[in-house]
């Protein structure tokens, strides 16, 4: 029983402080907002809020913060002594601290979006054909895809070249979404389409340089027919890097 109101006892001081942070933040903002105010400070495109709540609010905030834990300890008849209630504060707040970095970490392993606050990640590819190859002028009805297990992206073809005898197709396409499973589609009329599969961390680092040739993984000879792995006579490679701007 001890030990279940000791427990009781952490938990109401961190919500008394956690309360009493979010009430000092409020409280504060407010009366500091106010009191520019009468200053003659005008506040302009907001301004005058902005000092108000993002350089001043804070210290109300923490303010409130020390209150909230100083009154939960004092008066749950727990802890009377200065040492006391200092030493299991101290405690607190860091518990406080830790789990509000926790919270935002646990957050990103687990949402789906790879960047929120930003452009997203970019694969850039280049898939090089046989060397009898013959790409349709200006590249008419070429689609290059990325198929995911949570969606479907077009990549934006940048340029057509030749490189040692043969074609070679340049892109790039946005990766949105956390996932290991990426797989590049070319579709390239009157051929089957041919499918990589894209070997990368569902949260993948940026790469200043292209990797190796790979060949590719899969081809699909008719619409709609099982998918065949491909075999020597596919000729065809891709290499890719991932840039990134977050």
């Amino acid at each position: 029983m001890a030990a279940q109101g000791k427990a009781l006892t952490y938990l109401l001081t961190a919500l008394g402080g956690i309360a009493g942070a979010l009430l000092g933040f409020i409280v504060t903002g407010l009366v500091a907002y106010g009191l520019l105010g009468l200053a003659g400070m005008v506040d302009r495109e907001g301004g005058r809020a902005m000092i108000a709540f993002n350089s001043i609010a804070p210290f109300g905030a923490l303010a409130g913060l020390l209150a909230g834990i100083y009154l939960v300890l004092r008066y749950r008849g727990v802890y009377r002594g200065f040492a006391g209630v200092a030493g299991r504060g101290a405690l607190i707040i860091a518990g406080i601290f830790a789990l509000g970095a926790l919270v935002p970490w646990i957050y990103g392993l687990t949402d789906d979006v790879l960047v929120r606050n930003g452009p997203p990640p970019e694969a850039k590819f280049e898939i090089r054909l046989p060397p009898n190859a013959v790409l349709p002028e200006k590249l008419a009805g070429v689609a290059v895809n990325l198929e995911t297990d949570k969606n479907t992206m077009p990549a934006s073809l940048t340029e057509t070249r030749t490189e040692d005898g043969r074609p070679v197709i340049a892109g790039q396409v946005d990766l949105y979404f956390r996932t290991s499973s990426r797989t590049i589609v070319l579709s390239i009329p009157g051929e089957p389409d041919r499918l990589f599969t894209l070997r990368l961390p569902s949260n993948p680092p940026a790469s200043a340089e292209f990797g190796p040739w790979q060949a590719v993984d899969y081809v699909a000879d008719q619409p709609g027919q099982r998918l065949r792995k491909a075999g020597e006579g596919d000729v065809y490679d891709i290499r890719y890097r991932v840039h990134r701007m977050d």
